[in-house]
């Protein structure tokens, strides 16, 4: 039987999954290679996926 996972990840909506973008400075360093800045999501802190809120029954949610 198949049974969903209420804390299954999904994809971040601010990077749409591409967590880490790299930056060209527009110069080259002392050997000649390029120089790239790293930048990671600042709302997924670069995992590309955000944890998905656990669905409330609104069973729990009666009062007496």
């Amino acid at each position: 039987m198949h049974h969903n996972d209420p804390f299954a990840s999904r994809v971040c909506p601010y990077c749409d999954g591409f967590a880490t973008t790299a930056i060209d400075c527009g110069f080259r360093d002392a050997h000649g290679h390029r120089v790239i800045a790293f930048k990671d999501c600042p709302a997924c802190w670069g995992w590309g996926v955000i944890p998905r809120m656990p669905q409330r029954q609104m069973a729990t949610l009666t009062t007496r």
